[in-house]
């Protein structure tokens, strides 16, 4: 693409290194619609363009290569001193995903024995029972013909499952509360400080603190999350996780692992609606299980229903945007980047990548076929992010999504619901702009 002469001369970089293109004038449009901003970015500027979202100076890359440069290759020349992830530290505080350098180092390694694969297969009989109370419910749903609003029902049942994970027990009305800061804090994620999300913030870590505390003074190993975190001991270190460690962790747990496991639900529910096929295939997989409820081990039987995931993920990434500040100066594609300069990566638009994605805006599970996607650039699909940083509960997520999917289509085949078109909200995650309802059918 040549640029106008007054923008390539304002692009030109002392260091003899170009400075990427800089559309003016578009701030209203990021702040109106930022899907369509971005998306409208790269298809005008291509894969590396410059943005100035007060008051930093962006560069949105989007080609593979260039995500795996910052994210992995050079990862250590970008930190996350971004200010989202502020924003994510005043509710959570400075928990895994948050957190820097040796700190963040440390507590990886004492994360990592939590989310090993042993300790993830103890956990796929909690996460049917819990499936199976929700279909339980459904069933005098099914019987009066009303529909259920999935976004809500994916939404406590993610929580029901994350908090059981956590604490091995059943939190009664304390899940309430966890459920009711989790989402002021996702449709409110630019404003922490507002009254009552504080107020929300603080009921939650004093539940997290309590049970914290009584597990201290009387532990035993439960075999959750938690039972893990406490037992971790550093190998460098020796050191375990003091209290605060321990509360900002598992408040991290509590938003990051269930918001996004209950959108990516959400949105795959509502993708198999507009695709019957789709949802004949899937309900037909499920069909060899005879009736009895799926485990971990069936897992490799349910290939159709990991592909629809993928695709899910795909189209409608949860964490649709990734940031990282350069600490250093580089180069990316033969553009300069100075110190302070904000690294943007919109999953949401990487994942329609034209050169990467045949169809983009098209749902095809099969292009997660193994053959397939054995030929796809690992970093032109990235919904858990990538590198060092990638997401320490992806399989946990994975395994709890494919679960759910398997239980309630054993049960119902679940049809949009008239008047329920919905279009996608970017806030902390991406989520819908409205209630979802389905109706339930046999």
């Amino acid at each position: 693409m040549t640029l106008p002469e007054s923008q390539s001369a304002a692009n030109e970089s002392p260091t003899g290194l170009r400075l990427p293109p800089m559309p003016r004038g578009r701030v209203r449009e990021l702040v109106r619609d930022p899907l369509n901003f971005f998306l409208n970015l790269t298809r005008q500027y291509g894969d590396i363009v410059c943005y100035r979202p007060a008051p930093d100076t962006a560069y949105l890359i989007n080609h593979p290569d260039y995500i795996r440069h910052v994210l992995v290759d050079n990862n250590r020349n970008y930190s996350k001193a971004t200010y989202s992830n502020q924003v994510f530290k005043r509710l959570v505080g400075d928990g895994l995903v948050t957190s820097e350098g040796e700190t963040w180092r440390q507590q990886r390694r004492l994360m990592q024995p939590a989310f090993h694969h042993t300790r993830l297969e103890a956990l796929d009989g909690m996460i049917v029972a819990a499936a199976q109370e929700m279909l339980s419910r459904w069933e005098g749903r099914y019987a009066a013909g009303q529909p259920v609003d999935i976004a809500r029902e994916m939404a406590s049942l993610t929580l029901t499952v994350t908090t059981r994970a956590l604490f091995g027990v059943n939190l009664g009305e304390e899940v309430n509360a966890i459920g009711e800061w989790v989402n002021q804090a996702a449709v409110q994620f630019e404003k922490p400080s507002r009254p009552h999300v504080q107020e929300s913030a603080r009921a939650v870590r004093a539940i997290v603190e309590g049970i914290v505390q009584e597990r201290r003074r009387d532990f035993t190993d439960k075999g959750d999350l938690l039972s893990s975190m406490m037992l971790a001991r550093d190998e460098e270190t020796r050191l375990r996780m003091n209290e605060a460690q321990l509360c900002d962790q598992v408040m991290t747990l509590l938003i990051a692992g269930y918001e996004t496991t209950a959108n990516a639900l959400t949105w795959t529910w509502y993708l198999l609606s507009q695709h019957p096929e789709a949802t004949g295939r899937l309900r037909q997989e499920v069909s060899a299980l005879n009736d009895r409820p799926p485990a971990i081990a069936d897992l490799e039987r349910l290939p159709y229903i990991r592909m629809t995931l993928d695709e899910s993920l795909r189209l409608y990434p949860p964490a649709w945007m990734l940031g990282r500040r350069a600490l250093g100066v580089d180069e990316i594609g033969g553009y300069q980047v100075a110190p302070g300069t904000v690294m943007a990566i919109c999953v949401y638009t990487v994942h329609r990548h034209p050169e990467f994605w045949e169809r983009p805006e098209e749902f095809d599970p099969l292009r997660f076929n193994p053959e397939v996607a054995m030929r796809q650039n690992r970093y032109a699909y990235i919904p858990f992010g990538a590198g060092p940083r990638q997401c320490i509960g992806n399989n946990f997520g994975l395994l709890e999504a494919t679960l759910i999917m398997a239980c309630v289509a054993q049960r119902f085949e679940l049809r949009l619901a008239p008047g329920s078109e919905i279009h996608p909200q970017p806030l902390f995650v991406l989520r819908p702009n409205r209630d979802l309802y389905m109706t339930l059918h046999r």
